[in-house]
């Protein structure tokens, strides 16, 4: 299976290298000629433990490659990844720049039938946005060829990003179509093998459900400060508190540890996103 991913950021390359070692062949697209050539030499322009050796080796068997054609990257692939980044604009929307230019210039080179993934943590709506500007580019090129437009949501946390793509808790695929469901579970199987751990549902449920996640998880940390702030002006030992209700099966020991409130690239950008998307439904 041969397949391409658009962006060699966090996700992107981990993406990308993760599949190349289940025996998948992977072409990394970047625009940054400096990233490229700087990955064609071994060196990584992030840290995550365990993932530089994966990318040599992987790189070395031929199996992952880089480049900043897409246009390359898509011959006889028939798989395309988007994970480039989505920034926050100053009103908390996630800025669809790169995403959107990404599936323009999809639309201007597939010759045949693909399947492309949303990647990137994207607003509900983003997959038909996208869909769109294919459409588009396909009308201009006066060409019809059939496609499909999935969601694919990562669930990485830094510093074991590579244990949570090889061994996941759930695979998140939005899909509306039984042809693109297909060829995602076909693409996921190597981590299937023990349990069945993919989760179809539609595409705007899928674009939702990381959202949720995120902030679902902010909050539980926003929460347990907030009950160690209240400990402390009370006398009460918010470590004692923190035991007996992580022992409760419903509520559980994760994300409940009083002290620095949740930062990082992403639970910021996600609980800003979701209040925007909330604030645009009056809601």
């Amino acid at each position: 299976m041969k397949i391409a991913v658009v962006g060699t950021g966090y996700v992107g390359l981990v993406t990308g290298t993760c599949f190349a070692e289940m025996g998948a062949t992977v072409t990394c697209v970047d625009i940054d000629q400096h990233k490229i050539d700087g990955l064609e030499k071994g060196v990584l322009p992030i840290y995550e433990p365990g993932l530089e050796s994966l990318v040599l080796k992987n790189h070395q068997q031929g199996r992952l490659q880089f480049t900043t054609s897409l246009a390359d990257a898509m011959k006889g692939s028939n798989i395309y990844f988007i994970a480039v980044g989505t920034p926050p604009g100053e009103d908390g929307s996630a800025d669809l720049q790169y995403v959107l230019g990404v599936a323009r210039e999809i639309g201007q080179h597939m010759t045949d039938y693909c399947v492309v993934i949303d990647k990137s943590t994207v607003p509900v709506g983003t997959a038909d946005k996208v869909r769109a500007i294919i459409e588009e580019e396909l009308k201009n090129r006066g060409v019809s060829i059939g496609f499909d437009v999935v969601s694919n949501p990562e669930f990485l946390k830094e510093g074991a990003a590579i244990d949570d793509f090889m061994y996941p808790d759930r695979i998140v695929i939005g899909s509306d179509s039984e042809r693109a469901s297909k060829i995602m579970r076909d693409l996921y199987a190597p981590f299937n093998r023990n349990h069945e751990r993919t989760v179809i549902m539609g595409v705007r449920d899928a674009e939702m459900t990381k959202y949720t996640a995120n902030s679902m998880l902010a909050t539980k940390i926003s929460f347990m400060n907030e009950i160690a702030r209240l400990c402390d002006a009370m006398g009460v030992d918010v470590e004692n508190v923190r035991r007996g209700i992580g022992s409760d099966s419903r509520i559980g020991f994760s994300f409940i540890y009083p002290g620095a409130g949740y930062g990082g690239s992403c639970f910021p950008k996600d609980v800003k996103a979701l209040i925007h998307m909330a604030e645009q439904h009056d809601i």
